[in-house]
């Protein structure tokens, strides 16, 4: 197998490296394409400097509506599971079940494969589905909840606490307000809500244009926006809020519909937090609703791409690549 080096960038991604080639990995490089798995903040830090930026249609469009900017860069859009050429590369993207348009990338570099996973999830979610492992020779897999005690429950049981919660917030005369990521978790939770007969008012324009996004790619989600007479209607008489920034949203209910009604809000809102963080704390402010893979999904998908090499990144990196070892793959941390 031909040398192959996976390297941390300076600001953000990391950097693929054989022979003559370049490769970013949600990363800008001098020279060579950028392959961009999603557009979440911590992914697109470089991405206006990038030469060549390869991903899907759908990221593209989030990235956007999230007023993101792809610079200069020649832009090529890719289809899930359709081989493009970059030179003497071949790269072919691959549903990665985090967010709308989040890709996995299978590279082929001569007789070496390379899987680089982005971030992703191995289980369904209302929006999205589940990312399947493919074989490769190199693995590079995030380890964001990569130690042991980050097993999620089923997702169905954390769909149906949400559900329940938000009835009884309601029912009790107050206002479940569930922050989550503009993208993706907030697409999720407006479709549980929404299906499970709940009014749901959207309070940041930032998940009200991502959302719209996902309508053009084929998801239907029924919501009221922030800025219309309905919104407060729903919000003095019974229905939920999902936000991805609680101060933000009391603004744009003070500007756009007075200050009774946010001082309303303010008092009678129940916040609870949509993340796979909050699993210490399940029930109690929050719900481990994750748009990532849990520790025994990341140790499966590590063996069914079979690799000979894995290296982990994020901070849990250097925990999964000991776990990973002790499973029979050599791996190690990108730190």
């Amino acid at each position: 197998m031909s040398e192959i080096k996976i390297l941390r960038a300076a600001s953000s991604g990391l950097i693929l490296i054989y022979g003559d080639v370049t490769i970013g990995l949600d990363a800008a490089v001098g020279h060579g394409p950028t392959l961009l798995s999603h557009s979440h903040a911590d992914h697109v830090v470089s991405v206006d400097l990038a030469k060549t930026l390869v991903t899907t249609q759908a990221t593209l469009e989030t990235l956007i509506a999230r007023n993101g900017r792809v610079g200069r860069a020649r832009v090529m859009t890719v289809e899930y599971g359709e081989p493009v050429s970059l030179g003497t590369v071949s790269v072919t993207a691959l549903n990665a079940g985090h967010v709308l348009g989040s890709s996995m990338f299978l590279i082929e570099l001569g007789d070496t494969t390379v899987l680089y996973t982005g971030d992703f999830n191995n289980v369904d979610s209302l929006v999205h589905t589940a990312a399947v492992p493919v074989e490769a020779d190199v693995l590079v897999t995030e380890a964001t909840y990569g130690t042991p005690h980050w097993v999620f429950p089923p997702r169905e049981d954390i769909h149906s606490d949400i559900v329940r919660t938000a009835r009884e917030v309601v029912n009790g005369g107050e206002v479940p307000c569930f922050s989550a990521y503009s993208l993706g978790k907030a697409q999720e939770a407006i479709a549980l809500l929404a299906r499970s007969g709940i009014d749901v008012v959207v309070g940041n324009f930032a998940i009200d244009a991502v959302s719209q996004v996902y309508a053009h790619h084929g998801s239907d989600l029924e919501y009221v926006s922030i800025n219309t007479d309905a919104a407060a209607e729903i919000l003095r008489n019974g229905g939920a809020m999902v936000v991805s920034s609680f101060r933000h949203m009391l603004y744009n209910v003070r500007r756009l519909h007075g200050p009774d009604l946010a001082r309303r809000l303010e008092r009678r809102s129940r916040r609870f937090d949509l993340s796979g963080w909050s699993l210490p704390h399940y029930g109690h402010g929050g719900f481990p609703l994750s748009a990532h893979t849990d520790f025994p999904g990341l140790l499966d998908f590590a063996k069914s791409v079979d690799p000979v090499i894995a290296y982990c990144f994020t901070e849990n990196g250097r925990t999964l690549a000991a776990s990973l070892s002790d499973t029979g793959i050599p791996a190690v941390p990108l730190e």
